[in-house]
């Protein structure tokens, strides 16, 4: 989801002391174990194709201009990679608080967009480091993956500038599939600071979503 996950997610950012947290050291190449938890993740939910869910988001900004403001609206997901966020908002105060969340590519991309190696295996959990290979602002992404059912736990942005953008997901289950409900974390760069949560209800699968929704998101 993006404006993270979509950027809903992009919806995000959002962090626990363990998620916030860098993962330090040297990513080794991917081996077999590895390379197997990765296509577990691409597979996850291969039956969806589409979906619609109702988003509530509540953003505490740290920097001028102090508000705390919520935000009521709908996310957009179509295979292979469109995702959107629509606010139910003023469009002024909507693309404000987009900037919340990066882009977040599909799994199934991270080969072809990013050097993936893996930082290291603990307590039930792989961290996969994405290196962009394109420069860009992104210096790194280090994803968090449960070795249980696949399902990625965190993300953790570091940006040349300094910025980082990071945050914690949590899962439901629908009609089989796992789906994020909630998300938690912080946007810190050196003029935009905020911490954001995200609760994600009401999820429509396969649904008929016209392209006009992922025009500009």
């Amino acid at each position: 989801m993006k404006v993270a996950l979509v950027a809903c997610a992009a919806v995000l950012s959002m962090l626990s002391p363990t998620s916030n947290a860098r993962a330090e050291g040297e990513a080794t190449p991917l081996d077999a174990k590895s390379t197997a938890l990765y296509k577990r993740v691409v597979a996850l939910n291969a039956a969806i194709k589409s979906y619609k869910a109702d988003v509530h988001l509540d953003v505490a900004l740290k920097t001028f201009p102090y508000i705390s403001p919520s935000l009521d609206g709908n996310v957009y997901y179509k295979k292979p990679d469109k995702e959107a966020i629509v606010f139910d908002t003023v469009p002024a105060l909507a693309s404000q608080f987009k900037k919340v969340y990066p882009k977040i590519d599909p799994p199934s991309r991270w080969l072809v967009v990013y050097d993936v190696g893996v930082l290291g295996s603990a307590d039930g959990v792989t961290t996969f480091r994405l290196v962009p290979k394109k420069n860009g602002r992104v210096e790194h992404l280090d994803v968090r993956i449960d070795e249980t059912n696949a399902t990625i736990k965190a993300y953790a942005w570091s940006y040349k500038d300094g910025g980082t953008v990071s945050f914690d997901q949590s899962y439901t289950s629908v009609s089989g599939a796992f789906l994020i409900d909630k998300q938690t974390g912080h946007v810190e760069f050196p003029s935009y600071k905020a911490d954001v949560t995200s609760n994600f209800k009401n999820y429509r699968l396969n649904v008929a979503i016209n392209d006009k929704i992922f025009a500009d998101k």
